[in-house]
């Protein structure tokens, strides 16, 4: 999973982005401004210990988030990305709410700029071989364009399974999911912002999260026990990077499925409602491709019988189609052929 991090100049993303990352000061000097930046965070789930007895691997390999730390604000570098995490100032100086807006205006512009370029394109083949499959996709497109028209950014859009399938490839960044982090200044000044965020984040139903971003930054530095100090003074249970992770998993709609290959047993992330030929393509490309059929069994089925012959004995395991939607916690064996 990927998470692509934005925000405007003096909202203190790349601050956000050592504290999410636990890059030390001296590391972040070294690197070169102009840009991007990723940093790596396992995402922790004890699941894999339990299978780890079952499968008994070499190798157990939690799930991956890669934040990407992004040069100033130029929507051309803000592609291949899961989700976007948007830094915004909560501090004398910033207004949070006009910045979220703002960015999101931006996102629009970029895409209603390609679907007018793909509109031209998609009727002149229609003209030329009126398929099922352009048809949908002019139709898709159109619907896309109007809610655009509207101010509307395309997360808050309902799609058709069909509908999500033509326009998939386009990576429209207002589809994208979001969450919102706040910046939060290291005074009480903060406390007169913050009011309007949370408003604004609740009624559009953006997950957000706050935290001093200098200040975590700077505690970054610290021995284990004199952060826990810090964190107590804060009254945070939690380190912001831990409630970062939260928000890009959870908050988003990221569910766990698993695989064991080998000598390795692996999580991974993907988007809730995922096909299984798709979840395989996060996998790899010749896997998507070379599709077969997936032998699944949920993590609950798979430790009640111990072992994967004698979950097939009771017929728990099931042999499932290209359409069948990954749930959280299935163990999936993808059969295929390149």
């Amino acid at each position: 999973m990927k998470v692509a991090i934005v925000g405007f100049a003096g909202s203190g993303k790349s601050t956000c982005f050592r504290v999410i990352t636990q890059e030390t000061e001296e590391k972040a000097e070294k690197l070169d401004p102009t840009k991007p930046h990723l940093g790596t965070q396992k995402v922790f789930d004890g699941r894999l210990e339990k299978l780890k007895s079952i499968f008994n691997p070499k190798r157990l390999t939690q799930a991956e988030i890669i934040f990407e730390d992004l040069p100033g604000f130029h929507i051309p570098q803000i592609k291949d990305v899961d989700s976007i995490m948007e830094v915004v100032g909560v501090f004398s100086g910033r207004n949070p709410v006009r910045d979220i807006e703002d960015i999101d205006l931006e996102f629009m512009l970029a895409d209603a700029s390609i679907i007018d370029k793909r509109l031209h394109s998609v009727e002149k083949e229609i003209r030329q071989e009126k398929s099922r499959e352009k048809v949908l996709e002019k139709e898709a497109l159109l619907k896309c364009k109007e809610a655009l028209e509207k101010n509307t950014p395309l997360r808050y859009v309902e799609f058709t399974c069909e509908e999500e399938k033509s326009i998939r490839g386009f990576q429209f960044l207002s589809k994208k999911p979001l969450f919102i982090v706040g910046n939060t200044g290291e005074t009480k000044e903060s406390a007169e912002f913050l009011p309007a965020l949370e408003r604004f984040c609740k009624e559009k139903k953006l997950k957000l999260v706050e935290f001093p971003a200098k200040f975590e930054a700077e505690i970054t530095e610290l021995e284990e026990e004199e952060k826990k100090k810090f964190l107590k003074e804060l009254g945070a249970n939690k380190r912001a990077a831990e409630r970062v992770i939260e928000a890009a998993c959870g908050g988003l709609g990221y569910i766990t499925f698993f695989t064991a290959k080998g000598d390795e047993t692996k999580a991974w992330l993907v988007k809730r409602g995922i096909w299984a030929q798709e979840a395989a393509g996060k996998i790899h490309t010749d896997i998507e491709r070379g599709f077969i059929k997936a032998e699944i069994i949920n993590f609950d089925d798979l430790v009640s019988c111990g072992s994967i012959p004698e979950a097939r004995k009771k017929g728990l395991l099931k042999l499932e189609a290209k359409e069948y939607i990954i749930q959280d916690g299935d163990v999936v064996d993808f059969k295929f052929n390149v």
